[in-house]
Formats: structure tokens, C-alpha cells, sequence
């Protein structure tokens, strides 16, 4: 009688997410190091504190402003360089809650969408799961160096949809706009959308972004999870200068998908503009050394990466590198948790600052 109820086709992918790895045991008695999930290593902002200090003043018995009006403009004049209004943002359920609805939009059954491989593994499956087909453009190790020529070659083969991480997930480079731009034109002629998810933004300039670009085929879509430090919050947003899409996209969505203490605690991170810069000093400064230390060791090669951001991929040829790091009590994401991966490679965060020398010295005795 319950056969056929749950409808299941597009579930079947062979690939997890990263985040449901199978567990890795580390030496007991040793204090592990966090370089998995690819929160902020400074931590919570010390303006976050101070709103939620206060925040027994906010009325959460009402329902919250269902397209967080407050916020959207917020981010309008946060964001000079990007000339957009208010009515140009989405704002939504982290940036994973609007990746899942601009994929139920702009692709289906019976088209294709690209990008690079490895990338941002859950916006892949999301977009699988609309049973859209997924036509990934392979990236050559161990440098896995970005290249816009494979992504022309999808829009010749009738791409719908160009999925871009930018920076890129899991190897922290950075596509140039100008490239992305001319990508983007290209994709226009062919009637392709271009969605460049920006999780890892906030560690660009401003003027690097792709909200920028001026082209009705293109979407970008950012977080408050890294940069700003937020990750608990879930507020994510799109920027889009498509009218029908951005009203498409508020249809679709479910009403008060920005909880009013989220909507507010948004905003405060938005304006803590010291706290960025901080992040972006410490990063650069911390994954120089990383850098520095990952070239002694003849057997681990560090991917091509932008110093500015946070992430990086190491691979060796042989064995397993998420167990060898276990064993220095050093957490990772696992590259099986990648399309295109398997565990001789592993994502790695920059750690937090009280952790950077003695996260040094394990990699060293590795």
C-alpha cells in the first residue's frame, strides 16, 4: 500500500555531502584541532555578543517581516560599488536555503547544468536533485588551476546553468570578475544562466564580486557563515538585476524565511566592518605560513589557492591524508566528501589563532 509513496527518484547520486562524513577518531588525550567546517577562525564577532546582551528586548512572539525589508537595504547600502536596490536582493534561509530554491528555478528534468570539479558538493546535490543533469568540467591535479575553458565548452554542449564557486570550494581560488564577465556574456548569448555562489566572499574585495555584473543571466549568491562569522544564524542572500527572477524567487520561497533575531543580528555583523578586516589580516597572514610549512613536506602538494581565503586542498599520491592529519589530532573535511575526490586529498580551514603555531608544528611532524 506505502510503495511509491516517497518520491525518491533524483535521491540516488552515490555522493554525500562533506558534512555527513563518517566519523575519524583522533589520540586520546590529544586537543583537536579544527580545520573542518569552514566557519570564521576569529570566532563569533564581539558586535554579535553585544546584540544578543540586549536581545530580551526583541519581540519574538510576532511573526518577522516576511522579506526582512530591513535587512535588504542594509545590504543595498552596505554595498555602494554594487549599484543594486533593495528590490535587487532575496533574502532567505542561509545561503544553502536560497542555492536550493534558484536551482528548483533554473534548471529541472531534462537539462544539464556545469562546473568545476571538485565544488561545493551539497549545491551540486541540490541540483541534482531536481533531476537536472550534471555535466562536471574536471579540474587536473594536484594543482586542480581554474580554467574558463571548460565551462565554454558546456555552453556550446547547451548548458542551462553555470554553477560557480567563487571563491572556489574546496581549493580557495578566486576566478578573475574580468573572466567571469566574459563568461557570463557568452553564456547570455546562449540563453545559459550563471550563478556564482559566494560563500566565501566576504574575503574578496567588495569590487571583486559578481554582483557587479550588470547581465540579466546572472545570480550571486552570499552568506554571512564565513566572513562576517555568523554561521549560526542562517541568513543567507541572492543578488539579482533579473526582475522576473527576483520575483519568482520570492514566490517560491516560504513566507518569514529570516527569523527577526537573525534578521538583526545580520545587520550587526554587516556593519562590523573592524571585525572583517581582522578576519582578512589574520587569514592571509596565517595561510601564508600554512603554505610555507606544506612545501617542506615532499609528499603533500598544496592545490592552486588565493591567500586571502581560507581554504585550501592538500592531496598526496598514495594513503590516506584524513587519517595521517587524525593522527596529529588535526580535523579536515574529507575529500571523499567531494565529487571527484577520494581521502588522499582533504579540505583544511585556517585554524584559530591560539591554535596556528602548534597547528604548524603537527603538520611539520607529519
Amino acid at each position: 500500500m506505502w510503495k511509491g509513496k516517497l518520491f525518491t527518484e533524483y535521491l540516488s547520486t552515490g555522493q554525500q555531502g562533506y558534512v555527513d562524513a563518517e566519523k575519524v577518531l583522533y589520540p586520546d588525550g590529544v586537543e583537536v584541532i579544527d580545520c573542518a567546517l569552514g566557519t570564521n577562525p576569529l570566532g563569533m564577532p564581539p558586535s554579535l555578543r553585544e546584540v544578543l546582551r540586549n536581545a530580551g528586548e526583541v519581540s519574538l512572539c510576532e511573526y518577522p517581516d516576511p522579506l526582512a525589508d530591513n535587512l535588504r537595504e542594509s545590504i543595498a547600502v552596505h554595498y555602494p560599488s554594487w549599484n543594486v536596490r533593495s528590490e535587487h536582493i532575496i533574502a532567505g534561509s542561509g545561503s544553502m536555503g536560497i542555492l536550493v530554491n534558484l536551482f528548483r528555478l533554473l534548471i529541472g528534468p531534462g537539462t544539464a547544468f556545469a562546473g568545476f570539479s571538485p565544488q561545493f558538493t551539497d549545491g551540486v546535490l541540490q541540483g541534482l536533485y531536481t533531476g537536472a543533469a550534471y555535466h562536471p568540467v574536471r579540474l587536473s591535479s594536484p594543482e586542480y588551476t581554474l580554467s574558463p575553458a571548460g565551462l565554454e565548452s558546456a555552453l556550446e554542449e547547451g548548458a542551462s546553468l553555470l554553477y560557480i564557486d567563487r571563491p572556489h570550494n574546496p581549493t580557495g581560488q578566486v576566478l578573475p570578475l574580468e573572466e567571469l564577465d566574459r563568461l557570463a556574456q557568452k553564456a547570455q548569448e546562449k540563453g545559459c544562466w550563471v550563478l556564482s555562489d559566494e560563500a566565501y566572499g566576504d574575503f574578496m574585495e567588495d569590487g571583486e564580486s559578481a554582483a557587479l555584473l550588470d547581465l540579466p543571466n546572472v545570480v550571486t549568491c552570499r552568506s554571512f557563515s564565513k566572513g562576517r562569522g555568523a554561521a549560526g544564524i542562517r541568513v543567507g542572500y541572492a543578488v539579482t538585476r533579473n526582475a522576473e527572477l527576483a520575483s519568482a524567487l520570492l514566490t517560491l520561497q516560504p513566507p518569514f524565511a529570516s527569523g527577526t533575531l537573525d534578521a538583526i543580528l545580520a545587520e550587526a555583523a554587516l556593519q562590523d566592518s573592524f571585525y572583517l578586516e581582522e578576519s582578512r589580516r589574520y587569514v592571509l597572514m596565517a595561510k601564508e605560513k600554512i603554505l610555507q610549512g606544506v612545501e617542506k613536506k615532499k609528499d603533500v602538494t598544496a592545490a592552486d589557492t588565493d591567500l586571502r581565503v581560507p581554504i585550501l586542498l592538500l592531496s598526496q599520491k598514495t594513503g590516506d591524508l584524513v587519517r595521517r592529519l587524525a593522527d596529529q589530532g588535526i580535523s579536515c573535511e574529507p575529500g571523499k566528501g567531494f565529487f571527484d575526490l577520494d581521502n588522499r586529498s582533504v579540505r583544511l580551514r585556517v585554524p584559530s589563532p591560539p591554535q596556528l603555531e602548534e597547528f604548524l608544528q603537527r603538520i611539520e611532524g607529519m
